[in-house]
C-alpha cells in the first residue's frame, strides 16, 4: 500500500506540473507574453506567499512555552513526537477558535510550527492528541507546506487575475457609455470567466495531490505509533461529530461562537465502525483538500492489519 501511495503521489505531482506548465505556455502564447516575465514574477510571488503565509495562517494563535502552566504539556507532547520522528521540534501554538483542528505551517524564517485549537484539546484524549500530532509532524517531515505552496502557486496566481478581471469587467459594464466600453467590459468578463475555468481545472490536480499528502501524513502517524495510530481514527470521528453540532452563520457560513460541544464517549467508536464498512465513491472527495475520513480510517486499519 505504501508503494502504491508513493507511486500515486509521483504521478499526481507530475501531472500537476505538466498541466500547469502547458496551461501557462498556452496562455503566454495567446497573449504574446515572453516566458521570461513569468519566470521572474512567479518566484517573487512564491517568496512573498512563503514569507507572509505563517502570519496569515497563525492568526488567533499564541505560542506555548514548556513552562506554560496550562499548555506546557502540549509543548512537551509535540516535542516528544518530533524527536521520535527525527524532526527538529517545531514551535507550538494554541489557537483560540471555535472548532477542533490542528495544522502545521511556518517556514525556515519564522520556524516550523504546529498549532492546535482549544476545542480539539478539550475533546481528545492524550493518546488521540499524540496520533494527531504525529500526523502534523508528518507534514513537517515531508515538507508539505513548501511543496503544496509550490504546486498551488499557478492556480492561486490565475485565481487572483481572474477575480481582478471579473471585478474590472463588472465595473466597466456599470460605467459603459458606448459600444467600445461595453465591448471592453464584456471582454474582461469573458477572459476572467475563462481563467476561472482554467483555475478550476488545475485545482483538480492540486487537490488530488493534497489528498495524497494527507494520506502520507497519516502513514507517518501509523509508522511512528503502530497500533497507537488507531487513536487517529477516533480523533477524526470526534472532529466529525463536533463539526456536525457547531452552529454556522446562515449568511456567511462562518462558525459562530458557541458553548463547548460535548462528544459522547460511545459516538466516535460507532462512527469509526460505520466508516470501516462504508464504500466511498471516487467522486466523494473529488473537490476536497482531505480524503474522506472513511478512506483515512480504512487505510489506517489496513496498514496496522486491523
Amino acid at each position: 500500500m505504501t508503494f502504491n501511495l508513493r507511486l500515486e503521489m509521483i504521478a499526481a505531482g507530475f501531472l500537476t506540473v505538466v498541466s500547469e506548465a502547458l496551461t501557462i505556455y498556452t496562455l503566454l502564447a495567446l497573449l504574446g507574453i515572453s516566458p521570461l516575465i513569468v519566470l521572474f514574477v512567479l518566484p517573487i510571488f512564491w517568496f512573498v506567499q512563503w514569507v507572509v503565509s505563517p502570519y496569515l495562517v497563525g492568526r488567533n494563535t499564541f505560542e506555548v512555552t514548556p513552562y506554560d502552566p496550562t499548555f506546557g504539556w502540549v509543548y512537551h507532547l509535540v516535542s516528544e513526537v518530533a524527536v521520535e520522528s527525527r524532526v527538529k521540534p517545531p514551535k507550538v501554538y494554541v489557537a483560540d477558535v471555535g472548532y477542533p483542528n490542528a495544522f502545521a505551517y511556518g517556514n525556515y524564517i519564522t520556524g516550523k510550527r504546529v498549532a492546535i485549537t482549544i476545542p480539539l484539546l478539550n475533546i481528545l484524549t492524550p493518546q488521540e492528541l499524540r496520533a494527531v500530532v504525529a500526523h502534523e509532524i508528518g507534514h513537517i517531515k515531508h515538507n508539505d507546506v513548501e511543496i503544496g505552496m509550490a504546486l498551488g502557486l499557478i492556480p492561486t496566481a490565475l485565481s487572483y487575475v481572474s477575480t481582478l478581471l471579473m471585478y474590472a469587467g463588472y465595473f466597466l459594464l456599470f460605467l459603459a457609455g458606448d459600444e467600445v466600453e461595453l465591448a471592453m467590459a464584456l471582454a474582461s468578463l469573458a477572459l476572467g470567466g475563462f481563467l476561472f475555468v482554467v483555475t478550476f481545472f488545475l485545482q483538480i490536480f492540486v487537490l488530488w495531490f493534497n489528498r495524497l499528502r494527507e494520506s502520507y501524513a497519516d502513514y507517518h502517524s501509523v509508522s511512528l505509533l503502530g497500533k497507537g495510530s488507531l487513536n487517529l481514527a477516533t480523533a477524526l470521528a470526534k472532529i466529525q461529530i463536533y463539526m456536525q453540532k457547531v452552529r454556522l452563520d446562515p449568511f456567511t457560513g462562518i462558525i459562530v461562537t458557541t458553548a463547548p460541544v460535548r462528544v459522547d464517549n460511545t459516538e466516535p467508536y460507532l462512527l469509526v465502525q460505520e466508516w470501516l464498512r462504508k464504500k466511498v465513491s471516487l467522486l466523494t472527495d473529488f473537490l476536497s483538500t482531505h480524503p474522506h475520513p472513511a478512506k483515512r480510517v480504512q487505510m489506517i486499519y489496513s496498514l496496522i492489519g486491523g
